[in-house]
């Protein structure tokens, strides 16, 4: 009888050992509270500005050769005439294919910024993982359900030296 007792408290020892620990965390809270992360959304708006600065450039730039060509077209002959429209079909072009290039632009430069800032995050969660022995830490924004399991983000966000 000594044995089996020995036997299961033995068993139940080693399976409390190998019990996984879960996790969550909230990211979106942890970015938005890292320090220089609001410079990134100054930065944005001012590659968005300059963005439409250039666009405008270019709007004015259409406008202004399509006033000159209307009000100079009766004295122009065929093969200027034919010239000034490529010219305008081609300022159209650019301004088209900037529109469409525009949104990929800002994006590309959101991620360029954020970037660095998600990676201190990740290996903060990394670290914390590792540190506290958790086998799954999941973020919170894509849990849709959750009854166990340990809120972690105070723990990243000591790590990263956030308050």
């Amino acid at each position: 009888m000594k044995k089996i007792t020995l036997i299961l408290a033995a068993c139940m020892i080693c399976a409390a050992s190998f019990a996984q620990k879960y996790g969550h965390v909230n990211t979106d809270e942890i970015m938005k509270a890292m320090p220089g992360i609001d410079s990134v959304e100054i930065k944005i708006l001012d590659f968005q500005k300059s963005l439409q600065t250039v666009y405008e450039n270019m709007v004015n730039e259409l406008n202004t050769k399509k006033d000159k060509f209307d009000r100079e077209v009766g004295t122009m002959s065929s093969s200027v005439r034919k010239l000034k429209e490529d010219e305008l079909i081609g300022i159209q072009n650019r301004i088209q294919e900037f529109q469409m290039t525009f949104r990929d632009d800002l994006e590309e430069e959101y991620v360029r910024l954020v970037n660095p800032f998600e990676e201190k995050v990740k290996k903060a969660i990394d670290d914390v993982a590792k540190e506290h022995r958790y086998a799954y830490i999941f973020n919170i924004q894509y849990l849709l359900y959750y009854d166990n399991g340990d809120d972690v983000t105070p723990l990243v966000k000591k790590k990263l030296g956030i308050k």
